[in-house]
Parts: C-alpha cells; sequence; structure tokens
C-alpha cells in the first residue's frame, strides 16, 4: 500500500509497526489520521503544512501566535483548523503590503475554524481574510480584528468580478465568528461583505463590534441569502448594520440585533423580520429601516432610539406590493416613518398593526429641524395602499402627513390617531378617494382628518385555505379564496412568516424551523384595492 509522506494512518494493529512508519516517513507522531500539523508560529511553517496536505486532510493549528509575514492559502476541500478563537492567534508581523488570508478557486468546499486573524493595526494589512471564485465554505468561529484605522477591506469579502459578477463566492456559511474594530475611519470599513455575485450564502449567529461603516453588506447581485441572528454595535460613518443593495433579490434577513439602518436597497423578494434596531448610546444616524424594492415582507420589527426616520421607503426603483405588519417604530428624531413615491411611486403596500409613536421634537440634529416630530409621513406618489389597526401616538407634532402629488386612494381601517401634540392628520391635496372606517382619533392638537371620499368599487374578500399543521422540511400548500383573482391583474401575496414571500392563488411553502407561523395573504384586485386574510400553522419536526 502507497503511503503519503506527511500523513501517519491507523490502519497498522501493531505499535511498534506504527512507530516504524512514521520514523520512516518523517512524521511526528500527532500526524495521524490525515491531520497535518503546523510546525511552527510563523507564515512559513503555516504555508509549509498547507502544501503537505491534500483534500480530505486536516491543517491544525496548535494554540499559540503566528507571525504572519505573508499570504496564508489554505487548499481547497481541506480543513484549516486552530486550536480555538482565544487560543491560536495569525498575527501581522510583516513589513511588505499583503493579504493575511486568501481562497481562490476552491470549487469542493473548504473548512476555517477556530483561530483568531490580528491585523495589529498595521497599514500593510491590504485585507484579512479574502475569497474569491469559491463555494462551499464552511468559516465559523473565528475572530478578526484590528485592521488598520483607513483601511476599507472588510473583516471577510467575498467577491466575484466587476462589473459581470462572475466568479462570485457561492453556497457558503459563515457562522458564529466575532469581528471588531475594522477600519475606523474608513468608510467601507465593516465585518463581513458579499459582493459581485457571491449569491445563496448564510451570515449567522456573528458579533459585529466598532467598524468604521457598519456590519454585514451586499451588494451587485449577491442574491439568495440568508443574513440571520447576528449583533451589530459601534457602527460608525452611515451606520449600516445590514445593507442588502444592488439586485440582491430574494434576502432573508431575521432576528439581527444591530445599532442602525437595515437597507434593502433595489432588491426584490426579500424579508425582514422580528430584527432589532436600536441604539440608546445617543448615537443618531439616518434610518432603522429602508425599503426600496417591490413584492417584500417587513414583519415583527422594532426600531427604538439612534435613528432619524424609523422606516424609509424612497428612491426611483419600484416599491410595490410590499407587506408591513406587527412593526413598532419609537423614539426617532425626525419622522416614525417617511414614505415618498418619488419618480416611479409606491403602490400596493399593505401596513398591518404597525405602531409608529413617540417621534421627538427638539432632540438631537435632525436634518430636517423646522419639520420633525411627525408620525407617518407620506411625501407624495403613495397610491392604492391600505394601513389597518395602525397606530400614531404620541407624536412631538402631526399624527399623520399626507403632501406632494399624487397621494391618492387610501384606506386606514382601525387605525388610532391618538395623544399627538399636533394634528391628527395634515393634508393631503385633491385627491379622489380615501376612506376613515372605525378609526379612534382623539387627544390631538387637533382631531380633524380629511373628508371621506368614497371608492369607485368595493374592497374585494380573501381567505386562506391551508392546512393547521405542517413539518419541517415537508412542502405545505397554500390556496387563495377570492373571487377577486378571476382577473388577471389581481396579485394574491403570500408571507409565510419565514423565508422569502410568494405569489400566486397557489403557494408552497417549505418551513425550516418549527415553531408557530401566521401566514398573512393580501389580495390587490384589478382596481388597486387590498383585502388581507390570515392563518396559524404550527410547525413540528
Amino acid at each position: 500500500m502507497m503511503t503519503r509522506p506527511d500523513v501517519a494512518y491507523r490502519f497498522v494493529p501493531s505499535a511498534v509497526l506504527l512507530a516504524a512508519l512514521i520514523a520512516a516517513n518523517g512524521l511526528s507522531a500527532a500526524e495521524s489520521d490525515a491531520t497535518v500539523w503546523v510546525q511552527g508560529f510563523n507564515s512559513a511553517a503555516i504555508s509549509a503544512a498547507i502544501a503537505r496536505s491534500q483534500p480530505g486532510d486536516t491543517v491544525k493549528l496548535p494554540a499559540g501566535t503566528f507571525a504572519i509575514t505573508e499570504a496564508v492559502a489554505p487548499k481547497a476541500g481541506t480543513k484549516f483548523i486552530g486550536a480555538g478563537q482565544d487560543k491560536t492567534v495569525l498575527r501581522f508581523a510583516g513589513d511588505k503590503p499583503t493579504v493575511m488570508v486568501t481562497v481562490t478557486g476552491c470549487k469542493i468546499g473548504l473548512e476555517l475554524a477556530g483561530f483568531t486573524i490580528d491585523a495589529a493595526g498595521d497599514a500593510n494589512v491590504q485585507a484579512t481574510l479574502n475569497v474569491y471564485d469559491s463555494r462551499k465554505l464552511n468559516i465559523h468561529h473565528l475572530t478578526v480584528r484590528n485592521t488598520d484605522r483607513k483601511c476599507g477591506s472588510p473583516a471577510i469579502h467575498f467577491s466575484g468580478d466587476a462589473p459581470t459578477h462572475q466568479h462570485g463566492v457561492t453556497d457558503s456559511v459563515i457562522s458564529d465568528c466575532t469581528f471588531e474594530n475594522i477600519g475606523l475611519d474608513s468608510g467601507w470599513g465593516c465585518g463581513v461583505r458579499l459582493s459581485w455575485g457571491s449569491a445563496r450564502n448564510t451570515v449567522e449567529r456573528c458579533t459585529v463590534r466598532n467598524t468604521g461603516r457598519g456590519g454585514i453588506l451586499t451588494d451587485n447581485e449577491s442574491s439568495d441569502l440568508i443574513i440571520r441572528n447576528n449583533t451589530v454595535t459601534g457602527s460608525g460613518g452611515d451606520g449600516l448594520g445590514i445593507e442588502v443593495w444592488g439586485g440582491c433579490d430574494r434576502c432573508v434577513i431575521e432576528d439581527n440585533k444591530i445599532d442602525h439602518w437595515l437597507s434593502i436597497g433595489g432588491a426584490d423578494w426579500c424579508a425582514a423580520r422580528r430584527n432589532v434596531v436600536s441604539d440608546k448610546s445617543g448615537t443618531v444616524k439616518f434610518i432603522g429601516i429602508e425599503v426600496i424594492g417591490s413584492y417584500c415582507v417587513v414583519t415583527d420589527n422594532l426600531i427604538d432610539d439612534g435613528q432619524m426616520i424609523g422606516i424609509s421607503v424612497s428612491n426611483v426603483n419600484r416599491k410595490d406590493y410590499v407587506y408591513y405588519a406587527n412593526n413598532t417604530v419609537q423614539n426617532c428624531i425626525q419622522w416614525a416613518a417617511q414614505f415618498q413615491g418619488e419618480t416611479t411611486g409606491i403602490q400596493y403596500n399593505y401596513l398591518y398593526k404597525c405602531r409608529f409613536n413617540d417621534t421627538a421634537v427638539g432632540r438631537g440634529k435632525p436634518i430636517y429641524p423646522s419639520d420633525q416630530g411627525h408620525g407617518f409621513r407620506i411625501n407624495g406618489g403613495m397610491n392604492h395602499c391600505v394601513l389597518e389597526e395602525c397606530e400614531m401616538r404620541g407624536n412631538g407634532r402631526l399624527g399623520v402627513q399626507m403632501f406632494g402629488p399624487n397621494t391618492d386612494f387610501l384606506s386606514f381601517i382601525k387605525c388610532a390617531i391618538v395623544d399627538n401634540k399636533g394634528a391628527a392628520v395634515s393634508g393631503p391635496g385633491d385627491y379622489t378617494a380615501m376612506e376613515w372606517t372605525d378609526c379612534a382619533v382623539k387627544g390631538n392638537g387637533s382631531d380633524a382628518i380629511p373628508p371621506a371620499k368614497p371608492f369607485p368599487t368595493s374592497a374585494p374578500k380573501a381567505d386562506v385555505i391551508c392546512n393547521a399543521s405542517a413539518k419541517v422540511g415537508v412542502p405545505a400548500t397554500f390556496v387563495c379564496k377570492s373571487d377577486a383573482l378571476a382577473d388577471p391583474k389581481a396579485v394574491a401575496f403570500w408571507d409565510f412568516g419565514g423565508g422569502l414571500p410568494a405569489t400566486g392563488r397557489r403557494a408552497t411553502h417549505t418551513f425550516d424551523r418549527p415553531g408557530t407561523y401566521q401566514v398573512a395573504l393580501i389580495v390587490w384586485d384589478a382596481a388597486g384595492r387590498g383585502v388581507r386574510a390570515a392563518r396559524t400553522v404550527k410547525v413540528t419536526r
């Protein structure tokens, strides 16, 4: 049998024969079971161990601090494992510009875990962990820290080619990692950046502390991402805790705790659920949650302090068919929400049980100090939208502010506009139809509301037909019952309480975790009128 010159195997039953085999191959007794131990505490020793490794091997780094003077490049198909984040440290000690750890052209997988990459604040570190043209990476339990204050490179950067989006990094996981003190004076310092076609990746349970820009940034058609259960604090610059930008469609952003600005910017079919966006330190950034896209779901989020504007909808992308539910926005210093249609408008948005409360006047430094303190603000171009059981309470000025051209066909159903220091509602100008159904309006500076004007058609009716239970990993079917769908212009839009939204009379969804989910259906008829229906589904293993 042929033997590898660098690895000891357990196929010899005799301890004497095993020792002889190890000696004959120049091995240490520790190198067995295809484990290649790094012998020495510098980058040359690491590179030598990597050179001896083959796919399927584990390159092991013992506890200690390694002096890194040149790039370390683990091989595809191997495991590159330290003794623990607090025990194995790769610390930069060079005098020439370099990348500390690099992965290129890995198509058969690679695991990186159990060590710290410390850039030592040195400007010669061009990047700490760069990955290009690769797939199936499993990066977990790493710490990356202390890049030069002006360094614009992320702690971990997945990237393909600009502008083609070719050779991105795909089908990979970054989990349970810590990133701290990354590019503190750079407008791009962040924990993770997934860019230029780096699709179908997951970032979960990571902690980002103190960066020049924010936490987890994605861009340029890096689609089909899961960003879940991460914590971001100390975001500098624009304070983008999580940014999904530029064609990053079909992204799920759930259960994160960030200080500022969750941005869905120019991306469709995304879902943002159960995120907390809050900073009580006195630091204020621009936005809490930004939604620039269509066919999106924004539910069960809390925005509580540290923002000028709580929820912002603007820009030139289309912003149609978006469902907001059970969001709480409070303690902003400009507006709790601004919906600004701009050139493409905002159509077919449904807001259910959202709260826009306690916007301050005279606190901090809002961009527009003479126009602050409003709860829900419409700045033109919003049509065929419904607010059901929403609340605007205790705001420093207006409860609802509507102005700008083309603000029309709005429904307020069972809303509470209460105890705002200014008027309950201001505006709009000319409009064709508006309804106020069973709304509570009291305790405001003025309780007057714009007169109702009838819609030309009645709102549609809808119901959800489904089983009350489902199994993890087993597709569940949901059927929309609504006469409105007889017209092909009508739309049935689904939120399953997890994962991506869907459209259609009949939809299928596979739940990936057990729990109790509220499945919501929004039907928009051909006339642009909306209605909501929901069912609760218990999902078990």
